[in-house]
């Protein structure tokens, strides 16, 4: 699991003391893109967790929170037949690629689906027979995969970010990765393998007021500084004359 914090962005008012500022927070599990860090997705069931919210930067206001998530699958399927050969990837899922909390409605990326794929790739058209035994096109190698999916959790409870325990983020689904392979007549024998994984990442914004003795010493000095300068614009001024 990989956390980062980012430094807060301090938003100014035309007139002190501040009157907002953000902080923000990310943590991700497995390697976007990659079909090996996390193989088990069959099921899938990752937990990452987000600190809450640290009470003494001031008062917290909202919490934006975006979920992202992705699924890569790679392998090949190799024709061992007699005659020419073809063959369907497909992952479907058994059930929903979601994401759940107790402190928001849960996020949804794809419902369960097991008629249409959630991705798909093809050696040759339906009907065609391309995989040709003895030669390389005897191989297909494929590489497929979602893209990156996101989304804002709606109904978020601000309270929950207050309780000073982290907040737990379940990444779940059934992604089934299935290889159909067929021959222009007779009986087929294929080699298939493939690996399927999946990526997550939570982004959490948290919009607050900064208490008085966060702004407080910044806006003296640059009160300071001002008074400063216009003593020293006003002692040249006396001297002149």
């Amino acid at each position: 699991m990989k956390k980062r914090i980012i430094a807060a962005a301090i938003v100014a008012a035309t007139t002190m003391p501040l009157k907002a500022a953000i902080i923000t927070q990310e943590v991700s599990f497995g390697e976007q893109g990659s079909p090996f860090d996390v193989a088990e997705v069959s099921p899938l069931s990752e937990s990452i967790f987000i600190d809450s919210f640290d009470q003494t930067l001031g008062t917290l206001n909202a919490v934006n929170i975006t979920v992202y998530g992705q699924i890569d699958s790679e392998g090949r399927s190799v024709n061992g037949s007699t005659e020419a050969g073809r063959t369907d990837v497909n992952i479907f899922l058994a059930s929903n690629w979601q994401v759940s909390s107790s402190v928001a409605d849960t996020f949804i990326f794809e419902n369960a689906n097991f008629v249409n794929p959630l991705v798909s790739a093809q050696s040759s058209p339906e009907g065609t027979f391309t995989m040709i035994p003895g030669q390389d096109s005897a191989e297909f190698e494929f590489d497929v995969t979602t893209g990156e999916r996101s989304g804002m959790l709606n109904n978020v409870d601000l309270s929950a970010f207050l309780s000073g325990t982290p907040i737990e983020f379940l990444f779940s689904t059934d992604a089934r990765t299935n290889l159909f392979n067929q021959v222009d007549g007779g009986s087929g024998s294929f080699t298939n393998e493939f690996s399927t994984g999946s990526w997550g990442k939570v982004f959490v914004e948290f919009d607050y007021a900064p208490s008085a003795t966060n702004v407080s010493e910044p806006a003296a000095f640059s009160l300071f500084g001002a008074g400063l300068l216009f003593l020293l614009a006003n002692r040249r001024k006396t001297a002149k004359k």
